[in-house]
């Protein structure tokens, strides 16, 4: 799927071996585990669970549902809704802001 069929509430569904190029939010999520390294540098794989699952959780930053742009599934599916795109997501704005130095 194009990034250019994507819009601020679609489902998108998630699987291993995808590389997300929206913002979005995990509404359903079955041992998602993604690489964020493009977007924050940092080599650790994370978990991830759903908003239902972090909003009724305790462990803070380990609950977390939250998908940026760049991020690489590693393993697990799932299904997210999407908060933004093109130059409204996360890796839309960083790529802004170094072209404009």
């Amino acid at each position: 799927m194009s990034v250019y069929d994507l819009l601020v509430g679609d489902i998108l569904l998630l699987e291993a071996g995808d590389i997300v190029l929206v913002d979005a939010i995990l509404v359903e999520a079955h041992d998602i585990k993604c690489d964020e390294s493009s977007a924050t540098g940092e080599s650790d794989t994370l978990e991830k669970v759903s908003a239902d699952v972090a909003l009724q959780s305790t462990e803070g930053a380990k609950s977390d549902p939250f998908i940026l742009s760049g991020t690489k599934v590693l393993d697990g599916v799932g299904r997210a809704v999407v908060t933004a795109v093109g130059t409204t997501s996360c890796h839309g704005r960083m790529m802004l802001c170094i072209s404009s130095l």
